[in-house]
């Protein structure tokens, strides 16, 4: 090839270049919005609709208005539609800009549609290039998620605040959230089911109607734990088995216990550590016939009530035992209600398949067969440290 040919070709390919990125062709370069026209979406909640619909409600977080520098109630944005997809879509026309999904860092869903079931959501969620795996996701008792983000929000907070605080609040060591979209469609292709935590609303004693905002109309907390089967509501886990149920998994490394001592004083004690090892029982045939999850706990004491003398090994003692026999019991019990409603929420098949392999394939294949009759028990073991007496010399108060 010539020398002018070459200059000629590099100049073709030169101005193709600055075509493109000039954007003269607004086929090829992406759709650009004005920056202060887009709408930050935080937190999105999920509920029946009318007719068979699905109701999406999504909420910007706290707003700041630019000219005065005052306060405003959070953005709340509402539509209805036979898919989430098509009703977020739907909500873009809304708002006075350009509603942005990518922010999204928490999803909220009513009782009452998890209880239809939520395929379409983890669907959209999965696909949607938008979403973020690491949203994490709530079930909402007794209300809609739409209430949730209403009633909570003032000029001062929204409900994004208040998950954002219950998910560090809830962890321990720098570990995650564990309930997220990637943890939840992971769960639900393990085995069908998959856990997520509870919300509940109640009233909010600072509230006052003539407050203009100040104060939201209700609180929300966390009530504990609830399984998914094939993507529906089917149980709602109790104080004691959620607490179970996360011994198990380790998630909660937050958790407080009161042990009631001998003589009456009643010992505050913070979980700090909890590990879970299982430990599977085969008959002679290679047949599953029972699993011990043997927990290996540490606690903290807090607060003594009244008088105890913690240099008494039999004080110590007593201390110690109450606390693994409230972990043992709480473990005991999570075990009890999977056995019981035949759902692996627990998900110890996964963990002995991984644990044995040379049972793996009997395990895969008859689990569904074995679970029923599989015996299950818990354990306890560990030890509760004493934080510094300044009673004590120095040598003995840690």
């Amino acid at each position: 090839m010539t020398g002018r040919k070459k200059g000629g070709l590099l100049l073709i390919l030169a101005l193709g270049l600055y075509l493109l990125l000039s954007g003269s062709s607004s086929d090829l370069l992406p759709w650009a919005s004005d920056i202060t026209q887009v709408k930050l979406m935080r937190t999105m909640a999920l509920d029946v609709g009318e007719e068979d619909q699905i109701q999406v409600t999504l909420s910007g977080g706290l707003q700041r208005r630019d000219q005065d520098n005052s306060d405003t109630l959070p953005l709340l944005l509402n539509q209805q539609g036979l898919t989430v997809f098509g009703s977020v879509q739907a909500l873009q026309t809304e708002s006075d800009g350009y509603v942005e999904m990518g922010h999204l860092s928490d999803c909220v869903i009513g009782e009452a549609l998890a209880r239809e079931g939520i395929a379409g959501l983890a669907d959209f969620l999965e696909r949607d290039f938008s979403m973020r795996l690491g949203t994490r996701l709530f079930l909402l008792a007794g209300d809609t998620g739409e209430s949730a983000l209403r009633m909570t929000a003032s000029k001062t907070t929204a409900l994004t605040d208040r998950l954002e605080a219950i998910s560090q609040n809830r962890t321990y060591g720098g570990k995650d959230w564990p309930f997220t979209v990637r943890a939840y469609l992971a769960e639900t292709e393990d085995n069908g089911v998959a856990l997520l935590p509870v919300l509940e609303l109640a009233d909010n004693p600072d509230y006052d109607p003539k407050g203009q905002g100040e104060q939201p109309e209700r609180e929300i907390h966390l009530a504990g734990l609830a399984y998914l089967t094939d993507q529906t509501l089917t149980g709602v886990l109790s104080e004691k088995e959620s607490r179970g149920a996360s011994l198990l998994s380790g998630w909660d490394q937050l958790d407080r216990f009161q042990v009631e001592l001998p003589n009456g004083t009643v010992a505050g004690i913070r979980l700090v550590l909890s590990q879970c090892r299982w430990e599977p029982e085969f008959d002679e045939t290679g047949r599953l016939t029972a699993v011990t999850a043997r927990l290996e706990v540490q606690g903290e004491l807090n607060e003594l009530t009244g008088w105890a003398d913690l240099t008494d090994t039999a004080v110590l003692d007593a201390m110690e035992q109450g606390f693994l026999s409230q972990v043992a019991e709480s473990a005991q019990a999570a075990l009890d209600r999977s056995r019981t409603d035949g759902a692996d929420f627990l998900h110890i098949r996964r963990q002995l398949v991984f644990q044995c392999p040379a049972h793996s394939t009997q395990l895969l294949a008859q689990w569904e067969e074995w679970f029923p009759s599989v015996e299950l028990y818990a354990a306890a073991e560990g030890r509760v440290e004493r934080s510094y007496d300044i009673d004590l010399p120095m040598e003995e108060g840690a």
